[in-house]
């Protein structure tokens, strides 16, 4: 059986698909079985919770008391997965904070393996952090991000999750709380006309398809060291 993951989405800019990607995973598990836990960081615009809000903690970590409660909502419950949605303005605190109470050693020893998941943006200082973020330590793996809506620096740098373009009028038809990808992914179109709905189905298949890798890759990893 596949080990419970705390999986870790960020980057260093805004607006480049985060929360996107962090649905299409908290689905992608839902439909594996699991049963996630999201952790949305955003204390303002909560974008994560809006859509699971029966499954979502929203955490100000500008705050002790939030930082405190994104890792002890963790770690009081380990045995399930865990995706974490951060703002770019958030990242290098929450990283910061976790080395300061030795957080990652934490979710290791409580039995998580600690996936990140980084959109690299068009700057080129976006691909230089997300190099060294594979190099973190306490870090299973870092997967790099490419956005094709967006635009990326990371080129050939070598293997990266792609986010598949999507129309505009699709994006804004999916940003309403009330559509599932989830339901979109079983079939359900509401919400959608129909070729927004073959639009999202091709979207999900893509990226759920390298999500599937990911364990895998994990796993593989672990048998090198």
């Amino acid at each position: 059986m596949t080990r419970p993951a705390v999986y870790i989405i960020c980057s260093d800019q805004h607006r480049n698909g985060k929360t996107l990607l962090a649905r299409v995973l908290v689905d992608y598990l839902l439909l594996e079985d699991r049963d996630p836990f999201a952790i949305d960081a955003d204390a303002q615009k909560a974008p994560l919770r809006g859509f699971f809000p029966g499954r979502t903690a929203l955490v100000d970590l500008e705050a002790i008391t939030g930082q405190m409660k994104a890792f002890d909502t963790i770690l009081a419950s380990p045995g399930r997965d865990y995706v974490i949605d951060l703002p770019a303005l958030q990242t290098e605190r929450f990283f910061a904070v976790a080395d300061d109470l030795n957080a990652l050693a934490a979710m290791h020893e409580a039995g998580f393996r600690i996936v990140v998941f980084f959109v690299v943006d068009k700057r080129q200082a976006s691909a230089l952090i997300a190099e060294a973020m594979t190099r973190r330590a306490g870090i299973d793996l870092s997967v790099p991000v490419v956005n094709k809506y967006v635009g990326s620096s990371w080129g050939d740098r070598g293997y990266a999750l792609i986010l598949p373009e999507l129309n505009q009028s699709t994006i804004a038809a999916i940003a309403n709380k009330r559509v599932s990808l989830r339901a979109v992914a079983e079939g359900d179109s509401e919400g959608l006309t129909e070729p927004q709905q073959r639009e999202v189905i091709a979207f999900l298949s893509a990226v759920m398809r390298d999500l599937s890798d990911v364990d895998p890759i994990v796993s593989l990893n672990e048998l090198k060291r």
